[in-house]
């Protein structure tokens, strides 16, 4: 029981590093050795969890794609207006980002392996997840009609930015002191519509 723990960990220890990595750098930015570095294990051990630095990527990519858009639903599956649900989810993400401020860097990376990701069927993304949200402030009647879709690409595209600059000095590493102004910009940008 106690091996098992540890063999866990040091996957768990593994994926953080290369989240990091990935998201700072790029896949192929990166080479399993930096990765092995960064979470203190040795090359073998990246080999005994994962087929390859491009596996290990496809997890990582998915875990974080997978915590936005179960994120995302939750909100939209929750009574209430949908002004107050988004604005509880956007609280949701700033806390995220200020926690762990990488995966939604990892988010906006453009790599073959994310976007054959992103196209498999079986995948569920969080701008489908957000799009269907959006979609139902519009026929709750709290949104005027709008292309939902383009809405959607502008949020996750505002969000995904700000933690670009986060990282990059451009805003503070904390994005939460930041969240009515934030909200306020986002809900505009809904409430303008056709």
């Amino acid at each position: 029981m106690n091996k098992k723990t540890h063999v866990d960990s040091k996957k768990k220890d593994i994926l953080q590093a290369a989240m990091c990595l990935f998201a700072t750098k790029g896949i192929d930015g990166i080479s399993v050795k930096e990765i092995a570095e960064a979470a203190g294990v040795t090359d073998a051990a990246i080999y005994k969890h994962f087929k390859s630095k491009d596996a290990m990527a496809l997890e990582v990519f998915g875990q974080y794609c997978n915590s936005y858009t179960t994120l995302i639903d939750f909100y939209r599956k929750q009574n209430g207006s949908f002004l107050s649900r988004f604005h509880q989810l956007v609280d949701e993400v700033l806390n995220m980002h200020d926690e762990d401020q990488y995966g939604l860097l990892l988010l906006s990376q453009h790599h073959e392996l994310y976007v054959e990701a992103s196209q498999n069927q079986n995948v569920r993304q969080p701008l489908e997840a957000l799009t269907e949200f959006i979609e139902q402030g519009i026929q709750q009647g709290e949104l005027p009609k709008q292309d939902v879709q383009l809405s959607g690409v502008l949020i996750i595209g505002a969000i995904t930015r700000l933690s670009v600059s986060s990282l990059e000095g451009e805003l503070p590493q904390q994005l939460v002191p930041f969240a009515v102004e934030i909200k306020q910009r986002l809900t505009a940008l809904l409430s303008k519509g056709q």
